[in-house]
């Protein structure tokens, strides 16, 4: 597989509030590996615990914890988010799509790793909205331009979860 180009941007999605707050509207762009096409993806990012109904509107949502259980348990409460990341220090536990697939992430480093998994869990939700398969999304050699993002371990390995699946509804509005 060719190497993954994406270049990611957030913007704080409450007005008014201090820009390291727990909802960003994210826009990224991915260009395809195998066909070169490009992906334009925008979708709410929340940080939990957040106020409000946001963690029902988020199409992506990071938490700190640990564990595949956790990310399952996560999603199944806020079955709208297509991405669940729960994260604690080097390790993150990214839950996509629809059919529940985790995959645990180990990061190399020592980049500022809460915003790299927030940046990491966007990418996976554009590699969904792309249409390409969630448990690859792991083994794809990721250039990120513009930022850093943890990169996944040779042991990063995808596992399954029997909670109910987030929704991947791609007609959902991410505005609130």
């Amino acid at each position: 597989m060719r190497t993954l180009l994406a270049l990611a941007a957030r913007t704080t999605a409450v007005p008014g509030t201090r820009a390291p707050g727990p909802v960003h509207r994210v826009r990224t762009l991915l260009l395809h590996p195998a066909r070169g096409t490009l992906t334009v993806d925008e979708h709410v990012r929340v940080r939990l615990p957040a106020g409000h109904r946001w963690p029902q509107l988020g199409d992506v949502l990071l938490a700190h914890g640990t564990g595949a259980r956790t990310a399952a348990e996560t999603a199944a409460t806020h079955p709208g988010a297509l991405v669940v990341a729960v994260h604690h220090g080097p390790r993150c536990w990214l839950r996509l799509g629809r059919d529940g697939t985790v995959l645990e992430l180990e990061a190399a480093g020592t980049t500022e790793r809460d915003e790299a998994w927030g940046t990491l869990a966007s990418l996976a939700h554009t590699w969904l909205v792309a249409g390409l398969p969630a448990a690859e999304f792991a083994a794809a050699p990721v250039r990120l331009l513009g930022a850093q993002v943890p990169v996944p371990s040779p042991a990063s390995r995808p596992s399954r979860s029997r909670a109910d699946s987030a929704s991947a509804d791609r007609e959902r509005p991410t505005e609130a």
